[in-house]
């Protein structure tokens, strides 16, 4: 049989690469991926719900195989313009492959035991009750789903972004061609995912928050004068919002507080004004100083000025403590500057909580500054969370804090508050960020608890605490205290310290992990009972208590007891 001849293939079309089947993964990818998966399951400062940590692993994984992705990129570059090449013998590359997939699988059954035991651990110094192993095994379903879905998200842009280079590539040169492809894709998919995706996200909780702010609370109007939405009141009742009119409808009755302090009590003043219609927040602070005027309230013993959270909420631990130890002879003012809740507000909108907070004090002490010194009533101050980071921005500094109010208490205060965050970089030196120490306590004391008013963290007595008195209340399990963005890609000094006595000691810093840990932690912050996490409640007596004047080792047993059974806990 004549030889048949067999055709040349060219070098071009030899070298032609063949493309890869759409479910290729890159194996640096998916190492890199598993690590950050793994990492994504370690303790944070509270013991997350199923779905929190499917969606934090999840987003991990895919930030941690697209991490991988690059670095392979720039390896194999690196290496093709310096020529280098890896050689493996056989035999060596034989025993990779059957040592690596073992030590992987029991590296990973290894780390995933330890984060599963270390968050229950979490969960035990908190009070909570851990995982059980359905709620891991849907964890695991829901952070598959959730890689998969970037995943597939990333090669579509990956592939818009070749197609648009090749059908570029026509007119312009190839390096430009892909330049112009890259930014091209770049910013159409961050115009999506900030004016699309972002925004109408927002908008779509913002018209919950909004159906939320209007919602009955079923309780009716005040019949009492000294309430804003009462009798006489320039505000109506509709117009307070939920919030608002929770808050005014919360007070205790003069009976109660006198069985409590067994002392005489008289009726505390509670005002409100909520944002509706066109008003400014310069409105709303006016509004609500001429219900203090219309109530009387500037003759009180006691004048605090709370700054609300989002949603226009007043812890009602803070304003019945306030009422209590006064014995009724008390008022309270707060405004609603928003209807969204703290965790959207800190993400989207910092400046309206500040505004909000200078707008009231300012206005507040503007009326008070008039009255005679001898008949002015105590202008204390106070806030959680966003209310306290609002609150704060009444003043310039510390100083300016300690010059104009006559003490407050400022709870679960976020990191990045101006005030508090210049306070912890001063602190003293050896003093932990949890618990920094000021001038050793003279006018501002941190606490961690309501029994460390006396002496800071470690058990050392402060010296004397002279007026005005001001307390930070803040767990060093509190996500809301600690949660900041650099944490992205700076270990706080709260991580290189001792972790807090609420705290697991497993709890360490990880790059881009432990801000997404924190961030979910803000959503099940209120699930700890009082004491952990962003639950406050009791500590805030004695606070208070001595900020109104009285001693932080006095007794307050029985005004505790008392509010307990009258306190609001609808948050």
């Amino acid at each position: 049989m004549p030889d048949v001849p067999v055709p040349e293939v060219s070098p071009s079309r030899s070298n032609l690469r063949v493309p890869r089947p759409w479910w290729h993964l890159s194996r640096t990818g998916l190492l890199f991926g598993a690590a950050y998966f793994l990492t994504s399951m370690a303790p944070s400062l509270l013991p997350r719900t199923w779905y929190y940590q499917g969606l934090i692993s999840g987003l991990c994984a895919a930030v941690g195989y697209a991490l991988g992705v690059l670095v392979s990129w720039v390896v194999r570059r690196i290496s093709r313009l310096v020529d280098l090449h890896v050689t493996v013998s056989g035999e060596a590359r034989h025993w990779l492959l059957v040592a690596a997939p073992v030590f992987g699988a029991v590296a990973v059954l290894g780390l995933t035991v330890a984060n599963v035991r270390s968050q229950a651990r979490t969960a035990a110094v908190v009070h909570l009750t851990p995982l059980d192993p359905l709620d891991w095994a849907l964890a695991l379903a829901l952070a598959a789903v959730v890689a998969v879905l970037f995943l597939v998200v990333a090669r579509g842009l990956r592939g818009a972004t070749h197609q648009l280079a090749e059908a570029a590539g026509h007119v312009l040169p190839r390096a430009i061609a892909t330049v112009v492809a890259v930014l091209v894709v770049g910013l159409t998919a961050a115009w999506v995912t900030d004016s699309v995706l972002f925004h109408r996200t927002m908008q779509a909780l913002a018209g919950v928050a909004a159906q939320g702010n209007t919602a009955p609370t079923g309780r009716p109007a005040p019949t009492s004068p000294l309430r804003s939405g009462g009798p006489g009141s320039l505000e109506s009742y509709a117009g307070l919002g939920y919030q608002g009119q929770m808050f005014v409808t919360s007070a205790p009755t003069p009976a109660e507080i006198t069985a409590a302090t067994g002392r005489g009590a008289i009726e505390p003043i509670r005002v409100y004004a909520g944002r509706t219609g066109d008003r400014t927040v310069s409105d709303v602070a006016d509004a609500v100083v001429a219900e203090l005027e219309r109530t009387g309230a500037f003759q009180r013993h006691v004048l605090a000025v709370i700054t609300t959270t989002g949603t226009g909420w007043v812890d009602d631990w803070s304003a019945q403590s306030i009422e209590y130890l006064s014995n009724g002879d008390s008022a309270i003012a707060a405004m609603q500057y928003s209807y969204l809740p703290s965790a959207m507000s800190m993400m989207t909108d910092r400046d309206t909580p500040r505004e909000a907070g200078k707008a009231l004090f300012d206005k507040v002490y503007a009326v008070w500054r008039t009255l005679p010194e001898g008949r002015r009533p105590q202008l204390v101050v106070g806030g959680e969370s966003l209310g306290s980071y609002g609150g704060q921005a009444a003043f310039a500094d510390a100083r300016d804090m300690l010059a104009r109010a006559q003490g407050g208490v400022w709870v679960g205060t976020p990191s990045f508050t101006d005030i508090a965050a210049q306070l912890t970089t001063e602190r003293t030196p050896g003093s932990p960020e949890i618990v920094p120490v000021v001038d050793d306590g003279l006018h501002i004391r941190f606490a961690a608890s309501g029994d460390q008013l006396t002496h800071d963290y470690d058990g050392r007595d402060y010296g004397a605490w002279d007026f005005p008195r001001f307390v930070y209340a803040q767990h060093p399990s509190d996500p809301v205290v600690w949660w900041n963005p650099e944490l992205l890609g700076a270990e706080p000094d709260w991580l290189r310290e001792p972790r807090g006595r609420d705290v697991n000691p497993d709890v360490t810093w990880i790059p881009f992990v432990t801000f997404w840990q924190l961030t979910t932690d803000m959503a099940v912050g209120h699930d700890p009972p009082d004491g952990y996490g962003h639950r406050y409640g009791p500590e805030l007596v004695p606070a208070w208590g001595s900020v109104l004047g009285g001693s932080p080792t006095d007794d307050y047993s029985k005004v505790i007891a008392g509010i307990e059974k009258t306190v609001n806990r609808v948050a």
